[in-house]
């Protein structure tokens, strides 16, 4: 299976904001945000079942995350929270708003087959060695 095309939204989620108040580097803020929504027609496309986890990809990074099907969301759409695993699949231009992009982003979801969601440590490896 390759994949499938989907719009990418992102914002706060109720979840996140009882994880912040537990810290960014809790289980509970972690799990919070390393998660993918989508709804049930999308996950039965894609053939994905249990534990198995889904790379998102945009023009501008990819990035292996756990999913959930969230019976509220159009097929066609996905919802990442905003936080770490996120930001490695947005733009950081602001366009000289002060805000990236997070609406609206073309993206492609596809099983990871094999692949591991990142740990935050890993997330943050990577962005700093992109900083060299």
């Amino acid at each position: 299976m390759n994949g499938i095309e989907v719009t990418l939204i992102s914002g706060r989620t109720a979840r996140q904001g009882i994880g912040l108040e537990e810290g960014k580097t809790s289980q509970g803020y972690i799990k919070s945000v390393n998660e993918v929504s989508l709804c049930p027609e999308d996950a039965a496309s894609l053939g994905l079942s249990g534990d198995e986890p889904v790379t998102v990809a945009t023009e501008h990074g990819s990035v292996v995350a756990h999913w959930r099907v969230d019976k509220g969301l159009a097929r066609g759409t996905a919802f990442f929270p905003y936080g770490p695993w996120a930001n490695q699949v947005y733009a950081s231009s602001t366009d000289g708003t002060g805000m990236p992009q997070f609406k609206g982003i073309r993206a492609t979801l596809s099983p990871a087959a094999g692949g591991k969601v990142p740990s935050l440590q890993e997330i943050v490896e990577s962005m700093r060695r992109a900083e060299h």
